[in-house]
């Protein structure tokens, strides 16, 4: 099961958040202000979201600790969509970026070597 979980993280879950939050929600916010403005509220959303899911997996206050990356992660993201004008980056990305946090897992917490 573990190997079903990671594709999805790998392959699915990048496309998904990336459509929705350099897609949709930073197209969305992008009509009511700046572009730059977008960027870092959209990502701040995404930060939130992540939390959500850090709180239960760490104790205060590292849960909010471990989601400065995250945001930042979101602004680098969201960067790349604004200049390209394209998903392809972001998402290529955050394919690197969750096959790293898997290798992560795979090698010094769930010990498979």
């Amino acid at each position: 099961m573990i190997w079903l979980l990671m594709a999805v993280l790998i392959v699915l879950n990048p496309y998904l958040e990336e459509n929705y939050w350099r897609n949709f929600i930073f197209e969305e916010l992008k009509v009511s202000s700046s572009a730059g403005m977008a960027i870092i509220i959209s990502s701040f959303f995404y930060s939130l979201y992540h939390l959500l899911s850090l709180m239960e997996l760490f104790n205060w206050p590292f849960n909010v600790i471990a989601v400065i990356p995250i945001f930042l992660a979101g602004i680098i993201w969201g960067f790349f969509r604004h200049k390209s004008g394209s998903l392809a980056a972001p998402i290529l990305s955050h394919v690197l970026a969750d096959t790293g946090i898997m290798l992560v897992y795979l090698v010094y917490i769930h010990n498979w070597q």
